[in-house]
C-alpha cells in the first residue's frame, strides 16, 4: 500500500474516532502527529484490538486487505473515559468496565466502514478483544507497517494504532 493510499485509509478512522468520542464519551479529541511504530509494545495499560479483513477494489482490480485497529490507554485515562461513557464513578480498572475499549473500537470501525466503502474497501471485522497489563505486546499481522497516532482528550492521552497490508 502506498503512503497516499494509507493516508486515505487512515482518515476515516480518525474522523470516526472524533465522532464516537464526541457522541459517546462527550469529549473532543485531538489527534497528534503520526509516526511509524518500531516495536510491538503497547503504549498503554489497556488495549482494544480489532482485526479487519476484506478487499480493496479499484479500476476493476481487487486486492486482499488485512488490517488492525488498536486503541491503547493508560489505566487512569481508560477509567475516566469509561466513567464518562457510562456515567459512572469507578476509581480503578475492573471487570465492569473491561469491555468499554472494545466497544469504542467497534463503534469507530462501524463509523469508518461507510467512508472506507466509498474509497473501495469492503471490510469485515473480527470481534474486538481487550488486552490488559503494563508493558503488554500486540501481535500485528506479519508484513504490516504500524502507524501510531497519539490522541489528546480532556480525560488524558491515549493512542490509536493502524496497520494494513
Amino acid at each position: 500500500m502506498s503512503n497516499q493510499q494509507f493516508i486515505e485509509f487512515s482518515r476515516p478512522f480518525i474522523q470516526a474516532a472524533k465522532v464516537v468520542f464526541e457522541t459517546m464519551v462527550f469529549t473532543k479529541i485531538e489527534p497528534g502527529k503520526p509516526s511509524i511504530k518500531k516495536d510491538t509494545m503497547s503504549r498503554g495499560d489497556v488495549s482494544a484490538v480489532l482485526g479487519i479483513t476484506g478487499k480493496f477494489e479499484k479500476d476493476g482490480k481487487a486486492e486482499d486487505v488485512k488490517a488492525m485497529l488498536v486503541l491503547s490507554w493508560p489505566y487512569d485515562t481508560y477509567v475516566k473515559i469509561a466513567n464518562a461513557m457510562l456515567m459512572e464513578s469507578f476509581t480503578e480498572f475492573n471487570d465492569a468496565i473491561s469491555d468499554v475499549g472494545a466497544e469504542i473500537s467497534n463503534m469507530i470501525l462501524g463509523n469508518a466502514k461507510r467512508d472506507l466503502r466509498g474509497l473501495g474497501y469492503i471490510l469485515d471485522m473480527s470481534i474486538p478483544s481487550t488486552i490488559g497489563g503494563p508493558n503488554h505486546t500486540i501481535n500485528y499481522p506479519p508484513g504490516t507497517t504500524v502507524v501510531l497516532i497519539p490522541i489528546i482528550s480532556a480525560h488524558g492521552e491515549f493512542f490509536m494504532e493502524l496497520c494494513t497490508k
